[in-house]
């Protein structure tokens, strides 16, 4: 199932949430919420660079990138190591969806599987 990867400007409220969370010394005004994956917080400039490259690079788990400036957030603490988590998640449904083809070794019923027993007959028959 597919989510939104949302990028949101936080109004004054939720910037104190997330400095509560996140630590007072961390300059936050936006966050880029990942579906039901995780979060993170940070300035424009920040959240916009990792929605620009996220929307494209992880399509099995986002539908559309939204920009609002209207978002309940419900969890302000960041998720630590997002990156990971989504390459792994996406890595997983990549795996699911493409074919898998197996392959199977071919046995020739004329050749003999042992090689000295090929030729042990060999020298007997002569041939």
């Amino acid at each position: 199932m597919q989510h939104n990867l949302t990028f949101v400007q936080l109004t004054a409220e939720q910037i104190a949430f997330a400095k509560e969370a996140n630590g007072s010394r961390k300059q936050i005004t936006h966050g880029l919420i990942c579906g039901p994956h995780g979060q993170i917080f940070g300035t424009e400039k920040q959240c916009q660079k990792y929605y620009s490259v996220w929307a494209d690079t992880f399509p099995n788990l986002f539908d559309k990138g939204i920009k609002t400036n209207n978002f309940k957030i419900n969890n302000y603490k960041e998720t630590f190591n997002l990156v990971n988590i989504l390459i792994e998640i996406h890595d997983s449904l990549e795996n699911e969806s493409s074919p898998k083809i197996k392959t199977l070794p071919i046995k020739n019923d004329k050749q003999p599987a042992n090689n000295l027993v090929s030729r042990l007959w060999t020298r007997i028959t002569g041939s």
